[in-house]
C-alpha cells in the first residue's frame, strides 16, 4: 500500500489542474466507487479491489482519482488470454497480489478527468507509476496499455465521490515482469501431450522436475513419440514402456532428455557434452541457427523450437526421441530376477545357456518352479536328474527347453488370437491371444496359462508360464539303444532266440543289458569260443530263459529302487536279487554272481536299460 499512498500524492498535480474545472462541481451525493461498479454491474472489477487488502479504502478516501473500470468481460476475456479459470487463477497467472496491485493501480490515475476535459492525445501517470495514453478522435475514447493493447471506453463520465469513472472493454496491462510458466504449463502451450503423459505415468517425475533448481529440458514432439512408437512397434505410449523394459526405463528415457542446468541456445558452443538426469551423457551441437542432439545409439534430433523460457529453466523442443543405453537384462539374469531357479538349473544342464544369450531374437516361455514340480510329480521324478532320465537324457531335455523358446520377438501385444510358431527345437507352438490373457499350447494339447507377461530381455522377451511345454519326444526301443551301446552280442543273441518280437511288444520292463566284454568273460569261463558255441552247448530253451532272466516286466530306473537288495520278478520266471547301495546298482543271479550296473536309467520307449558287466545266470 505505500506504493499507492506515493502515487497518489503524485497525482496532487493533476487534481490541482482539474478539480478547477467548471465540469467537476466538487463533493455531492455521488456514489462511491464500489458503489458505482456494482451498480454497472463490473463485479469482477468488485473482486479485484478488494482482493488486495485496504485498497478500497484507499482509493475511496482519496481528494481526486479517474478510473477506467473493465467490464466482466474484459475479464472474462483476459482470464482466457492468461490461460485462468477465475480470478485467483488470474491473480496466480499475473504473478501474484503485488502485480494484481500492480494491474489495478495501472487502470487509476490520480485526478479527476472527465471525456470532456480531454485532448485528442493525453499522458498520464498512474497510480502504479506507468503512463497510460488516452485518445480521443471523433468523440470516441480509446486507452492504451504498456503492451499495446487499445481499450475503448463504452461508458464515459460515471462520476463517483471523489472522481469519475469511464467503463472500458478490456483489462489494460503495465509492464510487469509475468511469472515464467511451469514445464508443464509449456508444454501443454506447445500441445506435447504425450511427453506429459509420459511424465506423468513416472510416479513423482512430475514433482521432482518441477521443484529442481534448474533444467534444460529437450521435449519431443507428439510426431516424435509418433516415430518412436512405430520404431518399436508399439501401438501407444503403454505398448511402447512395455517394450523398453518398464517403468523404470521410461524414467530413464525421460531422464535422458533433462539436463541439470539451463543452457539458452546462445549459452551453447559448436559442441557440448552433458551429463542428464539418467546419468548418460548426451552431445548437443550447434552450428549457425541450428541446434541438434544426439542419443547414444548415435540417433540425430533437431530442435525444432528453441529457449521457451520456464520457471526453473529452458525446454528445447525437439522431433525425435532420444534413447539412452537402456541396459536390459539377459534371460539368465530376467530368470534370476523372477526366481525361476529350476529353469535356470534345467538350461544350465542342457548346455543352453550362451546359445539363449547370444541369440539374435528369442521370445522365451518361461515355466515357473511350481510348473518343474508338477512335471516332476507327472514323471514320479523327485528332482531335476530323475526328469532327465525318464524323458530319455540331456538331449531331449535339450528339445523340452528349446520348445520354450521361439526364435523371434513376440510381445503380448504383437500376438492374434491365434499364431503358430516354430520353436527351437523344431516343432511348433500354438499360441493364443484373446481378453482374458495368453495361452500357449504344447504338442500333447496341454495348454498353460502366461502368468506374467511381457518382461523384456536384451535380446527378446520372456513370459512367464504356469506349467512345462511337452513337445514329441522320441525315445529309442531296446534295439536301438542296444545298438547305440554297441551291445551287438546281446543282439546277436536276441535275434538268435526270437526274442526281438517279445521285447518290442512288451508294456513295460527293465533291461539289464549285458556288454560284449560281459558275454566274452562268460565264454571264457565256460571255454566256449562263439555265441553260436554257446547257443549249441545250453540249448535255445536255456538261452532264452537267460536272455528273460536279464528282462524285468516293469520299469525301474535305478532311483525307483529301495535302498538294499530286493528281489524283482523277471521274464524267465525266477527271481532277480537287486541291490542299491547309495548311488550304486548291483545285480546278484541264481548261481551267487554279482555284477554292476555301469550304466544306468538308458530310457527306451517302453521302458529303461541298465547296462551291466556280466551275463546273469538262471537256474539251469
Amino acid at each position: 500500500m505505500t506504493k499507492l499512498f506515493k502515487y497518489l500524492l503524485m497525482g496532487s498535480l493533476f487534481f490541482s489542474i482539474l478539480s478547477c474545472s467548471e465540469d467537476y462541481q466538487g463533493p455531492l451525493p455521488y456514489p462511491t466507487l464500489i458503489e458505482a461498479a456494482n451498480e454497472a454491474g463490473l463485479t469482477t472489477l468488485v473482486a479485484g479491489v478488494r482482493a488486495i487488502p485496504g485498497l478500497e479504502a484507499t482509493l475511496q478516501s482519496q481528494p481526486a482519482i479517474t478510473v477506467f473500470a473493465p467490464t466482466n468481460e474484459a475479464f472474462a476475456n483476459a482470464l482466457r488470454d492468461f490461460g485462468a479459470t477465475d480470478l485467483n487463477d488470474l491473480v496466480a497467472k499475473l504473478g501474484g497480489a503485488a502485480n494484481l496491485e500492480t494491474v489495478l493501480g495501472f487502470h487509476v490515475v490520480p485526478a479527476v478527468a472527465l471525456s470532456r476535459n480531454l485532448n485528442p492525445d493525453n499522458v498520464f501517470t498512474t497510480l502504479s507509476g506507468q503512463q497510460l495514453r488516452v485518445n480521443v478522435n471523433s468523440r470516441v475514447v480509446t486507452v492504451t496499455d504498456a503492451a499495446g493493447n487499445v481499450a475503448e471506453v463504452v461508458q464515459a463520465d460515471v462520476q463517483i465521490e471523489n472522481g469519475v469513472v469511464h467503463v472500458i472493454d478490456r483489462v489494460l496491462i503495465p509492464s510487469i515482469e509475468l511469472p515464467k510458466p511451469t514445464l508443464v504449463e509449456a508444454a501443454t502451450e506447445a500441445g506435447l501431450t504425450t511427453l506429459l503423459t509420459a511424465v506423468t505415468a513416472v510416479e513423482g517425475l512430475p514433482s521432482a522436475l518441477l521443484s529442481a533448481p534448474a533444467i534444460t529440458v529437450f521435449a519431443p514432439t507428439d510426431e516424435a513419440f509418433a516415430a518412436a512408437l512405430e520404431v518399436f512397434g508399439a501401438a501407444d505410449l503403454n505398448e511402447l514402456v512395455v517394450k523398453i523394459g518398464g517403468a523404470a526405463n521410461l524414467e530413464k528415457v525421460l531422464g535422458f532428455h533433462v539436463v541439470p542446468a539451463v543452457a539458452f541456445s546462445g549459452d551453447l558452443a559448436a559442441t557440448n557434452t552433458f551429463t542428464t538426469l539418467s546419468g548418460q551423457e548426451i552431445v548437443v551441437e550447434k552450428s549457425g541457427s541450428t541446434v541438434s542432439v544426439r542419443d547414444q545409439l548415435g540417433r540425430v534430433a533437431q530442435v525444432v523450437a528453441a529457449d521457451v523460457a520456464i520457471a526453473n529453466g529452458v525446454v528445447h523442443v525437439i522431433n525425435g526421441v532420444m534413447l539412452p543405453d537402456l541396459m536390459l537384462p539377459t534371460i539368465v539374469e530376467a530368470a534370476q530376477a523372477a526366481e525361476l531357479t529350476v529353469l535356470l538349473d534345467a538350461v544350465t544342464a542342457a548346455g543352453l545357456g550362451s546359445a539363449l544369450l547370444n541369440a539374435d531374437a528369442i521370445t522365451v516361455f518361461a515355466p515357473t518352479n511350481a510348473a518343474f514340480v508338477n512335471a516332476l510329480e507327472a514323471y514320479d521324478a523327485a528332482n531335476l536328474n530323475q526328469l532327465v532320465a525318464r524323458i530319455g537324457g540331456i538331449e531331449n531335455l535339450q528339445t523340452v527347453l528349446g520348445f520354450h523358446v521361439v526364435p523371434a520377438v513376440a510381445f503380448s501385444t504383437d500376438l492374434n488370437a491365434s499364431n503358430t510358431f516354430t520353436t527351437l527345437a523344431g516343432q511348433e507352438l500354438t499360441v493364443a491371444a484373446s481378453a482374458s490373457g495368453v495361452t500357449v499350447t504344447d504338442a500333447l494339447g496341454n495348454t498353460a496359462n502366461v502368468v506374467a507377461g511381457d518382461v523384456a530381455i536384451e535380446n527378446g522377451v520372456v513370459h512367464v508360464i504356469d506349467r512345462v511345454l511337452l513337445p514329441e519326444l522320441t525315445l529309442p526301443n531296446v534295439v536301438e539303444a542296444a545298438q547305440a551301446a554297441n551291445l551287438t552280442i546281446l543282439l546277436d543273441a536276441v535275434t538268435a532266440a526270437g526274442l526281438g518280437g517279445t521285447l518290442l511288444g512288451q508294456e513295460a520292463m527293465t533291461v539289464f543289458a549285458p556288454t560284449n566284454q560281459a558275454f566274452a568273460d562268460l565264454l571264457e569261463a565256460l571255454n566256449l569260443g562263439s555265441l553260436t558255441e554257446l547257443i549249441n552247448t545250453l540249448g535255445a530253451e536255456a538261452v532264452t530263459k537267460v536272455l528273460g532272466f536279464h528282462v524285468v516286466p516293469a520299469t525301474a530306473f535305478s532311483f525307483d529302487l529301495a535302498e538294499g537288495a530286493q528281489m524283482v520278478p523277471t521274464l524267465a520266471g525266477e527271481m532277480l536279487t537287486v541291490t542299491r547301495t547309495g548311488n550304486t546298482v548291483t545285480v546278484t543271479d541264481k548261481a551267487g554272481n554279482t555284477f554292476n550296473v555301469i550304466a544306468a536309467d538308458v530310457a527306451i520307449e517302453n521302458g529303461v536299460v541298465h547296462v551291466i558287466d556280466g551275463v546273469l545266470l538262471p537256474t539251469l
